[in-house]
């Protein structure tokens, strides 16, 4: 169904009927949970942690054969941008490049594209520090990363 159907419908629908189905979606729906729950919250700190794990689980090497799956950890944070929850971002974002940082200074790890990924990331986290006007309160991490990033000859600028 499309948006603007999607729309047509919940015109149609009372606001008994919709309270119910944003319910619904409540208790069946993870995204939609804890989307609701920042919503009317305002709090994004127990959803953070749930996420900056399931990134290390997968920036972390796995197995024997020492398997990094940075891409798995980049999908949660691209589904996690659709919630526009801009201080959210931040924080799974600056964890990401913390956590790459992490494997290359333990592993000595090194591959353009995971440096062209984490620079990316890096850069999105900026943006929304710069967007919100929040750059007092990661100010001190911001400088922290760029600092350890240069130690590697990755340039991450703030």
């Amino acid at each position: 169904m499309a948006l603007r159907e999607l729309k047509k419908e919940l015109n149609q629908m009372t606001e008994t009927e919709i309270i119910k189905l944003i319910l619904e979606m409540y208790k069946k729906i993870p995204d939609a949970k804890n989307y609701l729950n920042i919503l009317t919250t305002r709090d994004i700190e127990q959803l953070t942690e749930k996420y900056k794990k399931e990134i290390e689980r997968y920036i972390y090497p796995n197995g024997r054969n020492m398997d990094l799956r940075e891409n798995e950890a980049r999908k949660i944070i691209r589904t996690v941008r659709k919630m526009n929850i801009t201080e959210l971002n931040i924080e799974l974002e600056l964890h990401y490049v913390s956590c790459c940082l992490e494997i290359i200074e333990d592993f000595g790890y090194w591959d353009e594209n995971y440096y062209i990924a984490l620079g990316k990331m890096f850069d999105n986290a900026i943006n929304g520090i710069s967007e919100l006007g929040i750059e007092d309160k990661y100010n001190e991490k911001v400088i922290s990363l760029s600092s350890k990033a240069s130690e590697y000859g990755i340039e991450l600028e703030y």
